[in-house]
């Protein structure tokens, strides 16, 4: 590697993260590594104080952490595309990118640096991940990830499969780390929704993945989340017209077995609520299973279920 620049570029979304922002940068800065790294942070103008920490890990760490301050913010203007890739991804002069977002954070200090060791010796890999905790932020309560049973007891990791992914969530984007050479940022222009279950998709198919034992962080949820402590009608309000799009550009048997999991999910959340939709999506169900048995199954939960509120 080239001393001279950084080895890993660490991207890193933050918005209203005051709560959090402190415990997300320390673990970048806690990092022993024999390389060089660069921070790179892109604020969507938070308001809660977040970009004055910034400012001053900023006015700490001047060679380290470089961070962008959005005056307006674009989420709420209707910017629905990868912010970390074109505020973090574009700007990075690593050999590898890490992701972790501001409210999440990393807890072993090893954590980079046996990632790069292991995709410096294993040309054919394009990204590794790790094992993390999820933490409860209202409670507390910190709970294992979705890996239990994927590494076998004694060994050190596994190679991770497109199916594998595709048939269980089985870790978080805060512990992957990628070649940048093998990510191309047009895969984002196909989709009209792209998330990070489309990044590592891609990245499994131009090579393999590898996912370590070792659990090296926190996935955080709380109210404040994008994405995490969401109504279940939110969850299908978001989930169903991605998986839908991903399906329909990505036609697998994974991406097929992915969109009609969340279809039976959106079948349950809307059969006391809203009886219209849930039958609307049970006919999407067969037409893409048609599986007349599950058919049967659903209309029974559609018909027995009790109309409520509650959503």
């Amino acid at each position: 590697m080239n001393s001279s620049a950084p080895s890993v570029s660490i991207c890193c979304l933050a918005y209203n993260h005051a709560p959090f922002i402190r415990q997300c940068l320390n673990g970048f800065l806690m990092q022993e590594t024999n390389f060089p790294i660069e921070v790179l942070i892109h604020d969507d103008a938070s308001t809660d104080g977040t970009d004055d920490i910034l400012r001053e890990y900023q006015a700490k760490y001047p060679d380290k952490i470089f961070p962008i301050y959005e005056e307006q913010n674009k989420f709420s203007q209707g910017y629905r595309g990868r912010m970390d890739i074109e505020f973090n991804y574009s700007r990075a002069k690593g050999k590898y990118i890490a992701y972790c977002e501001g409210d999440d954070y990393w807890t072993d200090p090893h954590k980079l640096q046996r990632q790069v060791d292991f995709l410096e010796s294993h040309p054919d890999y394009s990204i590794c991940f790790h094992r993390c905790s999820h933490l409860n932020n209202v409670t507390g309560k910190l709970t294992p990830d979705n890996c239990g049973g994927i590494i076998p007891s004694g060994q050190q990791g596994v190679d991770i499969t497109i199916g594998m992914f595709m048939s269980k969530w089985i870790t978080q984007p805060l512990t992957m780390v990628f070649r940048r050479d093998k990510f191309t940022p047009d895969w984002q222009k196909q989709y009209k929704y792209y998330r990070d279950m489309h990044e590592i998709y891609h990245l499994l198919n131009v090579g393999k993945g590898y996912l370590f034992a070792f659990n090296g962080g926190v996935y955080r949820y709380h109210p404040g989340g994008v994405h995490s402590m969401i109504s279940a009608s939110q969850y299908c309000l978001m989930s169903l017209p991605t998986d839908e799009e991903f399906y329909r550009i990505n036609p697998s048997p994974y991406s097929k077995r992915t969109y009609l999991d969340t279809l039976q999910e959106c079948i349950k959340v809307y059969a006391g609520t809203d009886k219209p939709k849930a039958l609307k999506y049970l006919f999407t169900h067969f037409r893409v299973s048609r599986n007349f048995r599950a058919f049967i199954k659903q209309l029974r939960i559609i018909l027995q279920s009790k109309n409520t509120n509650q959503q």
